[in-house]
């Protein structure tokens, strides 16, 4: 099969359509290469470690833990997320003392304090 033929429209059409798909490849490799420029200038602006974190965590089941914060710290949920690992990531706050915990929670439900502190949490349902 000929992609160009002697036959008047269809000639032109197919020329319109490698014209087309030309520029398609131009504009995609403009943006990817914009984006490789925005990372790189994002790169030399920021510097950025990584870092390996080690730390004993006390970890169990969900309902344990939680139990746990409530009966012996007066700690309540104040706030959750959901991290990029499909994760629960919530905050624990005793509103007398200020003792907070940070706790993740897998897809198992099984739980670990983060960290925490005995003072400190300064935490509004007004904060937006």
């Amino acid at each position: 099969m000929r992609l160009f033929c002697k036959c008047g429209s269809r000639t032109a059409h197919l020329g319109k359509l490698w014209i087309k798909i030309f520029m398609t490849i131009i504009v995609i490799y403009a943006m990817v290469s914009a984006l490789k420029s925005c990372t790189a200038i994002a790169q030399e602006e920021i510097e950025i470690e990584k870092r390996t974190y080690m730390k004993s965590l006390m970890c169990a089941k969900h309902e344990d833990l939680t139990g746990n914060l409530l009966e012996q710290h007066k700690e309540i949920r104040k706030w959750w997320a959901i991290n990029s690992n499909n994760e629960v990531v919530e905050l624990f706050v005793n509103d007398e003392n200020g003792a907070w915990t940070i706790v993740i929670t897998n897809n198992e439900k099984f739980s670990c304090a983060l960290i925490g502190g005995d003072s400190g949490a300064n935490y509004s349902e007004d904060f937006k």
